[in-house]
């Protein structure tokens, strides 16, 4: 199976030079790059066009690339189609973006011998979520690293937590973890700060039952407070907020924005 891009174009440009162009201006000069492998690590990421949220994925994607090399990233994003399982793992092949090829981790298969449940295509086939990720890490590593792609359609705490518990047993050094989500949406760019303050309160208490008591309580529409929560069961056990902001920054609309959080989990 390869998976075609479907956000090329839109999301972010379908052109290789004009991607690497777009990467190179938010990254800029690249650090030096320590040669081991980093240990298993948590990333939270925002997933939206690379107008919007680029810059503050750069931030974390900058400092995986100082921690060492890569060889797997399991990426967790939520389901915006509403196609497909609770828990979607895309468990063979390939995908593709305008900057190469990058093959799917054989662990994936232990992965879903772990969840008891079957490899699915569905809600991957239109769902930007996970996508968008992969040209950062193909820009600083090249394509020498495999992924094991999921989509959480269910976000309840027992489905991070059982996928944190499987995802435990297949991680190793070289493993990055990340959580795509971008944070509350479509109100000002005070009342989005001030949501996105309580997931942020809660990252830093490491406590997942209090994430998803906020997201409830508060109404923040976070979209992807599941798969956050997923890494907050794995077990890390420091958080480190890199950079929060909303698309007013970028887009200049302070009434309807959308809030964006880059953070790291050690």
């Amino acid at each position: 199976m390869i998976r075609y891009p479907v956000v090329a174009g839109s999301f972010y440009p379908d052109s290789k030079s004009e991607l690497i162009d777009t990467l190179k201006n938010f990254f800029g000069e690249l650090p030096e790059r320590k040669d081991d492998l980093i240990p298993v690590t948590g990333l939270i990421s925002p997933h939206a066009g690379y107008v919007f949220s680029g810059k503050t994925a750069s931030y974390g994607y900058y400092e995986i690339f100082k921690k060492g090399k890569i060889k797997s990233v399991i990426i967790i994003g939520p389901n915006h189609t509403g196609i497909g399982p609770d828990i979607s793992v895309y468990s063979d092949g390939s995908w593709i973006t305008p900057l190469g090829e990058v093959e799917i981790d054989e662990k994936a298969l232990s992965l879903l011998s772990k969840l008891n449940i079957n490899g699915d295509y569905s809600a991957h086939k239109y769902e930007h979520s996970i996508e968008v990720q992969l040209p950062f890490l193909q820009y600083l590593y090249g394509n020498n690293f495999k992924i094991i792609p999921i989509v959480l359609g269910n976000q309840s705490l027992e489905t991070s937590k059982k996928l944190a518990i499987a995802l435990k047993e297949i991680a190793d050094d070289g493993t990055l973890i990340i959580a795509s989500s971008d944070m509350n949406h479509y109100e000002s760019h005070e009342i989005t700060l001030k949501k996105d303050e309580f997931i942020i309160d809660a990252l830093k208490k490491n406590n997942p039952e209090l994430l998803y008591d906020y997201v409830k309580e508060y109404n923040i529409t976070a979209c992807g407070y599941g798969c956050i929560n997923t890494l907050l069961y794995f077990g890390f056990n420091k958080t480190r907020i890199l950079y929060h902001t909303t698309s007013a920054e970028a887009f200049g609309d302070y009434y309807r924005t959308v809030g964006y959080l880059s953070a790291i989990l050690e």
